[in-house]
């Protein structure tokens, strides 16, 4: 099977290059060259303007910060580029070039700070040609959810996202788990946290939505240039201003500010960000009552200085710390059916600190050799120390429920059917270093031809001092019961230390070509290669795309790609339950193979565009794992094989004018089969299954069977997300914004059984609405009194978190009576809660 899937793939790959070599010889037209510098009416150079096609597949392009600018354009077709950036009046050109002809223009920009740009109708015109979707980041500030971060932008409006919790930055890309996601800002690889173990911990993620120019995303069959991991890649880059700006925001659950600002010969830029964030006051509508006392703040630095006219030198830093203190009190959660309804109250003493401390810093030189040649070397460094403490006694009582709809006692405890008590402990240690230095280059060789390359060396550095148990008593009997000895559950005493080095490189080459008609064919392959010298294996990866544009009346792009994905293994999946650390294991490995297509339209004179993709991922060797909420244990010394198939549909435009909303649904069916895996049922004398119920609990014999066919832990087989933008006729400056998130259950079971995930977790229903009124800034409104004259803009606004009340479960909590019984009480996620904001653009 693997021989088949291989070839597979090697087949896709020489596919692509037979293709390209009969394009070569084919009649394909080439490109012509615009090129210029962008400037204001004082003839200062203007950045990060965005240049592009109206009505073309043309992938735009943006000046750089001295304002120069280089377009392959198709030749001898009517054209019509739009430059625009928010804050200037929009300009258009109009040309028509021959073959090979380069064109200098250079536009002069007018400034008008009240200009908006009407970013939905600018994007419409987009097609993902390279599979790579475009997200619309002007509107996360304005998305209503509770973690306010990034990544809620990704989990509505990216291809095949899913997500479980309104307070974490996780996800999970068809199928795949949090660990399988690449995240790139500024061409820096950013990494999670390693010790989570609930979202309610988790603070902001890296992103901050302040700086961001652009963000990319793909969902699956990602070029050669980015890394090696199975699901998907999120590339992210920061803006570099050309202009004075400046912003503020605070609300219940925290605040933000940030800088922006450029030197008045345009050679020095400069962006700073900082957030603060607390969840305590969603944290209190949780079953669990107590103290809770999360703190979460960063800040970033942007930092850019052309030394030359070809030489800029950049420098990112950032700061994080996520700060979590509980300390627990009572806790009393209903679960079960309307026939059998049980009730769980607890009382605890003791408490939890949780401390993620994290500094990056990265300094890239960018040297633009020539028109057609740029190379840029990244220097990077990660330092990250977490440490988890906690001792948490509880004493438990789990009741069954009175469900007679006859009695005055409906809903109240009946009686009582089992009571314990457990003490939980944990002092947790971890501090990782990871040190990087790449080159990349881009050589333009020929027209809109592209030829890619990087490579990277890599050190890195994890020590972790891991020290866990759990004592469990159960009608005074601890559990697992010895009248000889008092035994302890999940014992974890463990001191790893990994040092490791990677090597790791691509080459990627890009054509694109016009026909005689109006159609356009890009195809793009390449190949990764990976060593670790840990596991010693050196992985091989050709990837490649094809995307064709017919010259039809419909404007249609479709697009093909797939390659092989591995993913090397870090820290997180060489440790097994007992904190063991297993160093022989080999990288994860997948095929992935796409399918899909963009079709741009107009719908009530306003622009539209649907994206679907069809997906197999083949699952060649993956490591299995069991989910805890935000906690992944991995189980390094089995591997699985598997699959993951479904399709994706995403529609957005303007169904409100002037207003980007969309909408998506997937299918997803993952699953796999642990390799060598049998579990063993024991008989008793009888031929009876020997269960908790049963009489006769000795064993006579015992029999083994195949695993066989498992769900993956994030099996979620339906979702659907919406984010919609709406603002009243009367009242243009009042605007309403939905939120809305589902998603079917996922495999759950016993903890520390990887094949006893069987049954499912409910449905996630989430409903997010959000309000807010422009109060400085209107159009025609003179803010010329006061403090008032400071500021660009203001906005007030009131979010609605949870409208309907949905009791969505994250994860689940096992009680055990001294019979063996297990209960699975569910851990709820937040209630409904209000939430007011103010937000300031200076």
């Amino acid at each position: 099977m693997t021989k088949v899937i291989r070839n597979n793939a090697k087949f896709l790959y020489v596919a692509s290059l037979l293709l390209f070599s009969f394009c070569r010889l084919g009649v394909c037209q080439k490109t012509a060259t615009i090129y210029g510098v962008v400037k204001d009416t004082s003839g200062q150079p203007v950045g990060a303007v965005t240049i592009g096609i109206l009505n073309s597949t043309e992938q735009a392009i943006t000046s750089d910060s001295l304002g120069r600018f280089s377009y392959m354009v198709p030749a001898g077709k009517d054209l019509q580029l739009v430059f625009f950036r928010e804050g200037y009046v929009m300009q258009y050109l109009k040309a028509k070039l021959t073959e090979g002809e380069k064109m200098q223009y250079n536009p002069s920009l007018h400034y008008s700070p009240s200009v908006m740009i009407d970013t939905a109708r600018i994007m419409g015109m987009k097609h993902n040609s390279e599979g790579m979707q475009e997200l619309n980041t002007d509107v996360v500030n304005s998305i209503p959810t509770p973690s306010g971060d990034f990544m809620a932008l990704l989990s509505t409006a990216g291809l095949g996202v899913a997500t479980r919790s309104e307070m974490g930055s996780d996800y999970s890309v068809r199928g795949g788990g949090y660990d399988e996601n690449l995240v790139y800002v500024n061409g820096i690889e950013v990494y999670r946290p390693f010790l989570i173990q609930s979202t309610q911990q988790e603070g902001l993620s890296f992103i901050n939505p302040d700086m961001v120019s652009s963000a990319y995303f793909s969902a699956g069959g990602f070029e050669a240039k980015y890394g090696d991991k199975l699901s998907s890649v999120l590339d992210v880059t920061y803006k570099k201003p050309t202009a004075f700006a400046a912003s503020a925001s605070g609300s219940l659950l925290g605040g933000t500010e940030h800088v922006e600002g450029v030197s008045k010969n345009h050679r020095f830029t400069i962006t700073e960000g900082f957030r603060y964030k607390t969840n305590q006051y969603l944290l209190n509508t949780l079953d669990v009552q107590g103290s809770y006392k999360p703190k979460f703040y960063d800040g970033q630095l942007y930092m850019t200085y052309a030394i030359t006219d070809r030489l800029e030198l950049d420098v990112l830093g950032n700061f994080s710390a996520n700060i979590y203190q509980f300390i627990p009190q009572s806790q009393t959660t209903s679960f079960g059916t309307v026939s059998q309804a049980y009730q769980l109250q607890v009382y605890f003493q003791g408490q939890e600190l949780d401390e993620y401390y994290a500094i990056t810093g990265a300094t890239s030189l960018n040297y633009h050799a020539s028109d057609k040649v740029n190379l840029k070397l990244i220097a990077s460094a990660y330092n990250d120390n977490e440490s988890e403490d906690y001792d948490i006694e509880g004493d438990y009582l789990i009741s069954q429920l009175n469900t007679n709809t006859g009695s005055s006692s409906l809903g109240k405890p009946a009686y009582g059917i089992g009571v314990g008590a457990y003490l939980n402990h944990a002092r947790d240690e971890l501090n990782a270093k990871v040190y990087s230095i790449q080159q990349q280059g881009t050589w333009a060789y020929d027209g809109s031809n592209k030829l890619l390359w990087g490579a990277t060396l890599q050190h890195e550095v994890v020590t972790s001092q891991i020290s866990q148990w759990n004592f469990i008593d159960s009608s005074g009997y601890s559990l697992p019961f010895n009248p000889y000895s008092l035994e302890l559950q999940n014992v974890v005493k463990a001191f790893d230390t990994l040092q490791s080095n990677r090597m790791l490189g691509f080459v990627e080459n890009i054509n694109k070509w016009h026909g005689s008609d109006n159609s356009t064919l890009i195809i793009t392959e390449g190949v990764r290669a990976n060593y670790w010298d840990v596991n010693h294996q050196t992985a091989i990866s050709p990837r490649a795309s094809i995307a064709y544009r017919p010259d039809w009346k419909r404007d249609v792009l479709f697009r093909l790609s797939g390659g092989l994905y591995y993913q090397p293994p870090f820290y997180q999946e060489l440790i097994d339950m007992y904190g063991v650390m297993h160093t022989n294991v080999k990288d994860e490995e997948s095929i992935h193979y796409v399918l899909g297509s963009d079709y741009n339209f107009k719908a009530w004179g306003r622009p539209f565009k649907l994206t679907t993709e069809a997906f197999y991922k083949q699952l060649v060797s993956v490591i299995p794992y069991e989910l805890n909420d935000a906690w992944v244990n991995y189980y390094p010394t089995q591997t699985a094989h598997g699959y993951a198939a479904g399709i994706d549909s995403k529609i957005g435009g303007e169904f409100v004018s002037g207003m980007e909303s969309w909408a998506s649904v997937s299918l997803l069916d993952a699953r796999y089969t642990i390799n060598n895996a049998f579990y063993t049922v024991d008989y008793n004398t009888y031929g009876e299954v020997i269960t908790p119920g049963v009489a006769d609990k000795t064993t006579a014999y015992t029999q083994q069977f195949p695993v066989g066919q498992l769900p993956m832990p994030l099996d979620q087989r339906v979702t659907f997300s919406m984010f919609f933008q709406d603002y009243l006729p009367k009242f243009p400056n009042f605007k309403v914004y939905l939120n809305l998130v589902f998603g079917t259950g996922v495999p759950f079971g016993p903890p520390n059984n990887l094949y006893g995930d069987t049954l499912r977790t409910p449905f996630y229903e989430r409903v997010d609405i959000g309000g807010s009124y422009l109060i400085l800034g209107r159009k025609g409104q003179k803010n010329n009194h006061g403090v008032a004259k400071y500021f660009k803009r203001m906005w007030i606004g009131v979010q609605v978190f949870n409208l309907l009340q949905a009791n969505n479960v994250i994860s689940y909590e096992w009680i055990e009576d001294v019979k063996g019984n297990k209960y699975a009480v569910p851990n709820y996620l937040t209630a409904r809660e209000v939430n007011v904001r103010l937000m300031i653009e200076l």
